[in-house]
């Protein structure tokens, strides 16, 4: 269908700004923040109508930023207005991705995996409230952002919607905070080595919407940081004599870009002749939107920790179900910056502890796990203080009732949120659920739990001389995670899942049952074995160290060369303990199965609802799982064969038929949400239960 030309009030794109008020806001940002104009141009190009967010007060001859434009919050002094919408970045720092990254104090980290540190940004030695970060190359950068975007898409999909579309349709409905980061880029010139500076308005809250409003602008993240050409990419492929577009330079400086392609998205909007009229069209429900920048903090001196703090409590706290290792991490954040803030912990070790920069305190020839080890026992220390005055912080910032109210379910979340952390160090991160019931439900109750400060290999000494307690205490705060890192023992996830899955024998051959077991049955098992177990504890120290896998062990404790511990070994070695006999039941005498009564209305109820939902939740699942393993399938051997997945042949044909079952599909998934309200509220009738699959269906058996 073609569009119309719609008259000019009616372009929900309002186009760049007069220059000079553009200037006015800046200067104004910059009088406000003490921030220099290279940073607040960047900034004040994106506002839209810069005019309306000022006042001259009589008798000043400059403008001012209104007073109704600034807010308090958390401390927090921000800035709020209206921008374009392609205004603002997703973030690689956000606490719900920040498992995708590697950790400075993990062995073998891929550094094109690791952030630099968030710092403060300073002016002639003096805090300001802006982030930064030290240097990083082009393609360390582009590593980051990539990573970014991979994560975000699988966080997204825990919304179960397509949040770009739902903007397309909805617009943005809530505001979205930003803080302005300048990133250092390290680049070579003619004349050498040299840096370039971006301003980038990176997301501290809204990650995701932010990053759907420029993906339905035409754009990226990495865009923003490495440049964009505004006409070539919104040239006019219906207009083959254009060819302005190729003088087109490439720009990351908003002051530049944003005026150019604020004026070409208001241009192609009220032209349905252009090629990418339909595209901008898409965009117009965010042509604008609300926005809110950090301004300013109460202490600057620590703003790259306390800006995050919204961001923390909604990720703690999620409307979404975000990973459990992201949110017990962002906890243990929470809490290290609240200990540095009351002076209980320094800068340099809150970051080495979450994960975020290095050992301050490196000691020479130390080995890597001895190294490690003493970051473990710091953050099981710092989640379960001695110190009175901590044990309150830690109950304020995770939420938890006075001590006689805690149970087992506070206490998990502790070991939770140490798990989470811990693994950072680690060589791959591991489900936090892995320490659940390793503690008494009374850990926090009778005083609070306290580790051991021994070093691991004087706890194991210990173990070697007869003491048990010591063992026992090794494997609650190493032992559990030193199997982890190597998978052979994982959070207990429940008998469907746990033995559902089965491991490839050290043989090759068909695939083992796996036993249900976490760390408490690993437990269980090895302190009923402590030669074996203590040597085996012993030997993944010496392979972490080594870089090694560790060998497998022997009754007396010894390895042995040429194997691999492996889950399949553990469990054959340190078997599931406490298992009982099924004792024999006695079968009925033949003839006497008593005859049973047909099922009640309410009966057959319960058996419809209890296969409805069956299918709702594992049968219709599985078949999309395997629709898009298939998918892959049909990718990996296409791409093997050097051929495209639809030949020239078959695609004219297949590809319509696949549509045409995706949009019934599509309708009846539409449906069934309409139904779920209506069975609910007991009002469904007949045309709800109408299905365009069936009729797909049909219209193809006819065919």
């Amino acid at each position: 269908m073609t569009s119309t030309s719609l008259p000019p009030d009616d372009n929900p794109f309002p186009g760049a700004d007069k220059r000079e008020w553009t200037n006015h806001l800046s200067t104004a940002l910059a009088a406000e923040t003490n921030l220099p104009l290279h940073i607040t141009n960047a900034i004040a190009a994106y506002f839209v109508h810069p005019k309306g967010l000022l006042t001259k007060p009589r008798g000043d001859s400059q403008y001012r930023l209104r007073p109704e434009t600034i807010t308090h919050e958390g401390g927090l002094k921000i800035f709020n207005g209206t921008v374009h919408g392609f205004a603002g970045n997703s973030s690689e720092y956000n606490e719900r991705i920040r498992s995708a990254f590697h950790s400075p104090v993990r062995q073998g980290a891929d550094p094109f995996l690791m952030l630099p540190p968030l710092e403060t940004g300073h002016l002639a030695g003096q805090p300001a409230p802006f982030l930064t970060t030290s240097p990083v190359t082009p393609n360390h950068l582009a590593s980051l952002l990539e990573t970014m975007e991979s994560a975000l898409d699988e966080a997204d999909r825990d919304r179960g919607y397509r949040l770009t579309e739902d903007v397309a349709t909805h617009g943005q409905q809530t505001w979205t905070l930003h803080v302005p980061l300048v990133r250092r880029i390290r680049e070579k010139g003619s004349s050498g080595a040299g840096e370039r500076s971006v301003v980038d308005l990176m997301a501290v809250k809204g990650a995701n919407r932010s990053r759907a409003r420029l993906t339905l602008h035409g754009l990226k993240a990495r865009d923003i940081v490495f440049g964009i050409r505004p006409q070539e990419m919104l040239r006019n492929k219906n207009n083959k004599q254009d060819e302005a577009w190729r003088d087109d330079p490439i720009s990351a400086d908003p002051y530049y870009w944003v005026p150019i392609l604020a004026n070409l998205l208001r241009e192609i909007y009220a032209d349905p002749e252009h090629s990418e009229h339909e595209a901008v069209r898409r965009a117009a429900k965010v042509a604008t939107v609300p926005f809110q920048l950090v301004i300013g903090a109460d202490d600057l001196s620590s703003f790259h920790n306390v800006v995050f703090d919204p961001n923390r409590v909604d990720h703690r706290r999620p409307p979404l179900d975000y990973g459990l290792a992201d949110k017990a991490a962002s906890d243990v954040r929470a809490l290290l910056r609240e200990l540095t803030a009351a002076g209980r912990l320094t800068e340099a070790d809150r970051a080495w502890l979450a994960g975020e920069g290095p050992d301050p305190s490196p000691r020479p020839a130390e080995s890597p796990v001895d190294a490690r080890d003493r970051r473990d026992i710091a953050i099981f220390n710092a989640v379960f203080p001695a110190d009175t005055a901590e044990r309150a912080l830690v109950r304020e910032v995770i939420g938890e009732p006075a001590p006689y109210a805690t149970g087992k379910r506070h206490v998990e979340t502790r070991t939770r949120m140490i798990s989470a952390v811990i693994s950072d160090g680690y060589g791959h991160r591991w489900n936090p659920r892995v320490l659940d019931g390793l503690l008494p439900a009374g850990a926090i109750k009778n005083g609070g739990f306290r580790a051991s400060t021994d070093s691991w290999s004087t706890l194991l000494d210990r173990a070697e001389k007869g003491d048990s307690d010591a063992l026992d205490t090794f494997l609650v705060t190493r032992g559990i995670h030193w199997l982890a890192e190597y998978k052979i023992v994982e959070a207990d996830r429940g008998s469907m899942g746990a033995q559902a899955q089965g491991e490839e024998s050290e043989e090759g051959e068909e695939n083992t049952p796996r036993i249900r077991r976490g760390g408490v049955g690993a437990r269980a098992a090895l302190l009923l074995a402590p030669v074996r177990a203590i040597a085996l504890m012993r030997e993944l120290a010496r392979a972490t160290n080594a870089g090694t896998h560790p060998r497998q062990i022997d009754e007396q404790g010894n390895p042995v060369p040429d194997t691999a511990a492996t889950r399949t070994w553990f469990d054959q070695v340190f078997p599931k303990t406490g298992r009982r006999p099924k004792k024999p039941t006695p079968s009925p005498e033949p003839g006497n199965t008593p005859a049973q009564p047909d099922p009640t209305p309410q009966e057959l109820a319960f058996q419809a609802l209890a296969s409805f939902q069956a299918i709702m939740t594992e049968d219709l699942p599985t078949q999309v799982v395997g629709t898009i393993q298939a998918a892959q399938e049909l990718h990996d051997t296409a791409t093997d064969a050097g051929v495209p997945a639809f030949p020239v042949n078959v695609a004219d044909t297949v590809i319509p038929t696949l549509t045409d079952a995706l949009n019934a599909l599509r309708a009846d998934v539409r449906g069934l949400s309409t139904l779920l309200i209506a069975l609910q509220g007991g009002t469904a009738d007949t045309d709800d239960f109408n299905s365009a699959c069936k009729a797909y269906l049909n219209q193809a058996a006819d065919q």
